[in-house]
């Protein structure tokens, strides 16, 4: 397993607590640990089909490799601003604002924009 990044966030899932718990103690001192369901998050569905000795560690890492400029992109992404208008407030073109956002539908693992700035959030990357 790749070492997280300080500051990362750790969800660990396991269906005993016993071992959730000793899962998040060993974990404590690398991020944020929190407890995580299993393959669902509805409730009543928590860690629904693993076996009792089953756990699993997901590492959530705030920044996926996204440049300055690409940050000022997710920042206008989240205004709602369109390709030629986060352009025009960069000083770039429309094909370059294009481009950055390609970027970081990729590097985010978003389908698309409303994604992009959903998943910024989430790792926050982008305040609320």
């Amino acid at each position: 397993m790749n070492h997280p990044r300080s500051g990362a966030r750790i969800v660990v899932r396991a269906r005993d607590p016993r071992l959730r718990s000793l899962i998040e103690e060993r974990l404590a001192g690398l991020g944020e640990v929190m407890a995580g369901s299993y393959g669902t998050d509805r409730p009543g569905d928590r860690d629904e089909g693993m076996r009792p000795d089953d756990a699993a560690v997901e590492v959530i890492d705030g920044d996926p490799g996204i440049t300055p400029r690409e940050s000022e992109v997710l920042g206008l992404l989240a205004d709602g601003l369109a390709n030629k208008e986060i352009g025009g407030r960069l000083d770039i073109s429309a094909h370059t604002a294009k481009f950055h956002v390609e970027s970081l539908l990729r590097k985010l693992g978003a389908a698309n924009r409303a994604e992009a700035v959903k998943e910024g959030i989430r790792r926050g990357l982008i305040g609320v």
